[in-house]
C-alpha cells in the first residue's frame, strides 16, 4: 500500500524503507534500499528507555515517517533520542473506522502532511492506470488461482475453488499452459485436495523471485483480498479479486486491469460471474485467442 506514495521517491533523494519481509522486497524497485524491521538492531526502538550506548541500524537520517501503533509514545520518544534534530512523524497506518478512504490514499496523504513531496490523488490515479511494480514486459501466458489469504474470514471455501478451477478448464479453450494453483503456508492443508486434479500445476510457497516472475507472466490471476492479489494487480496482471468480508473502498487492488467481485456467499452464481470476468480478460489477449 506504500507503493503509490513511493512511486516517485527516487526524485526526493535517498529513501530507505524499513519493514517486514517479504513485503518490503517488492518495494525495492521504487526506493534506494529496504531494511528488514525484524532483523538485528531494531529492538531498542520499542524499549521503554533506550539502553545506554544502543543505536539503530541507520545512524543518520534527515526525516522519519513511521506508520506504527504507538499508544504510549515509546517509539516516538526513542526515534527522537536516536535521531536527534530530524523531523519525526509517527502516524496511523489505517484510516479511521468511519473513514471510507483507500489505504494507499490514506498513506500518501499522511506522507504529504508530514512534508514529503507526495501528490496523493495523482499517485493513486497513476497506480490505477499503470503497473507500478512491473520491472519489464514479459509474455503473459500463465493462469493463476490463489485460494487463500491472511484471514480465513475473507476466503471462499476449498469446494468453491475446486469447482471454479474444474469449470474453468472445461469451458476455456485455447489456453496453452496448465492453470497454476498458488498455495502459501496458510493453505498447505489444501494441497491434498488439489493434488488429485489433472492438468493443474500446484505451486507451494514460491520464493519472492519465483512469485514475482509468475505474476509478471500471468494473463489471468484470480484470488481473494490478499497481499498476492495486490501484487498481481501492481505487476499488471489481469486480476479478479474476490471480496467476501473486507472493504472494497479501503482495499481495492490497484492496477490497470482489475475486476472486483463482492459476494458473501460461495454460490454457483459467483462461479459463473468469475468465469465471465475471466473470459473477458482472456478474450482481450491476442496471445491466447
Amino acid at each position: 500500500m506504500l507503493a503509490p506514495a513511493l512511486s516517485r521517491s527516487r526524485e526526493w533523494g535517498e529513501v530507505i524503507v524499513a519493514g517486514r519481509k517479504p513485503g518490503i522486497d517488492f518495494l525495492r524497485p521504487l526506493v534506494s534500499g529496504c531494511l528488514d524491521f525484524e532483523g538485528p538492531g531494531w529492538h531498542p526502538l520499542f524499549m521503554d528507555g533506550a539502553e545506554p550506548g544502543s543505536s539503530l541500524p541507520l545512524r543518520e537520517v534527515d526525516q522519519v515517517v513511521a506508520f506504527l501503533k504507538d499508544p504510549q509514545g515509546i517509539v516516538r520518544r526513542n526515534l527522537k533520542t536516536f535521531w536527534q534534530g530530524a523531523p519525526i512523524a509517527v502516524l496511523p497506518g489505517y484510516p479511521a473506522e468511519n473513514e471510507e478512504v483507500h489505504v494507499a490514499l490514506h498513506l500518501a496523504r499522511a506522507m504529504a502532511k508530514s512534508g514529503l513531496p507526495v501528490d496523493a490523488e495523482t499517485v493513486l490515479k497513476e497506480a490505477t492506470n499503470r503497473p507500478l511494480l512491473l520491472p519489464e514486459h514479459r509474455p503473459r501466458l500463465r493462469i493463476l488461482f490463489h485460494p487463500g489469504s491472511g484471514g480465513a474470514q475473507k476466503n471462499h471455501p476449498p469446494d468453491f475453488w475446486m469447482n471454479l478451477v474444474r469449470i474453468f478448464r472445461e469451458k476455456t479453450l485455447g489456453v496453452k499452459e496448465m492453470p497454476v494453483v498458488l498455495l502459501g503456508p496458510a493453505e498447505e492443508t489444501l494441497l491434498p485436495l488439489f493434488s488429485g486434479e489433472k492438468e493443474v500445476e500446484i505451486l507451494l510457497s514460491p520464493d519472492v523471485a519465483r512469485l514475482s516472475l509468475l505474476l509478471q507472466e500471468a494473463s489471468l490471476y484470480v484470488g481473494h483480498d490478499s497481499g498476492i492479489t495486490h501484487l498481481a494487480a501492481m505487476l499488471g496482471a489481469p486480476t479478479i479479486a474476490l471480496f467476501k468480508h473486507s472493504s472494497v473502498a479501503l482495499w481495492r487492488p490497484l492496477g490497470p486491469s482489475v475486476k472486483v467481485i463482492e459476494a458473501s456467499a460461495s454460490s454457483p452464481e459467483l462461479v459463473e460471474e468469475t468465469l465471465k470476468a475471466a473470459h473477458g480478460f482472456l478474450n482481450a489477449s491476442s496471445r491466447l485467442w
